[in-house]
């Protein structure tokens, strides 16, 4: 049996690893709701420049359609000065220079859509990995104080004056 102060000490030890447990478990709580918390505003950031970055290309390829319109307007207005096989030059060229501006427009916007459901998925890790250090940490606070209470329980079992009657001059049940 243990002394009266040893079962307080282990009762102690016990309250303590209840303790410790309970206040890891909320850190590693508070963490993931943090990580959840600061994905979340990665991700809208990540969708609010997509939208805004796609608003852009809209934009410019707008542009670029207007001044090609523009330009075979004014062509078209002084036609009847050009031969047949010059007007088909000019507008050829100014065709071909439309779709490589819009082929780049479009080219840059898939770039940045990438970047941003990149920036997406880090986020995403981000958050896991978060989550996975806090769970270990927890886990490592729990694991010791754990084993705190089992050396604690150790020591009050097996405390001085505990030890089984032995037979006269037997060193057994004695301590060196």
């Amino acid at each position: 049996m243990c002394e009266p102060i040893s079962m307080a000490m282990l009762a102690a030890s016990v309250m303590s690893t209840v303790m410790t447990t309970v206040s890891a478990n909320a850190q590693a709580d508070a963490e993931f709701d943090a990580a959840e918390q600061q994905r979340k505003a990665e991700e809208q950031e990540a969708l609010r420049l997509t939208a805004q970055e796609q608003k852009e290309s809209l934009d410019q390829q707008s542009d670029v359609v207007r001044a090609a319109q523009k330009e075979v307007g004014d062509l078209q207005a002084s036609e009847t000065m050009l031969t047949e096989s010059s007007l088909g030059s000019i507008l050829f060229a100014g065709e071909y220079g439309t779709e490589v501006g819009l082929g780049r427009i479009s080219e840059k916007e898939a770039r940045d859509v990438a970047l941003r459901k990149s920036q997406q998925l880090g986020a995403i890790n981000n958050q896991a990995n978060r989550g996975n250090v806090a769970a270990a940490k927890a886990s490592a606070q729990i694991s010791k104080a754990v084993a705190s209470t089992i050396a604690t329980g150790a020591k009050a079992g097996m405390g001085g004056g505990n030890a089984a009657p032995s037979a006269p001059g037997s060193t057994a049940g004695t301590w060196t």
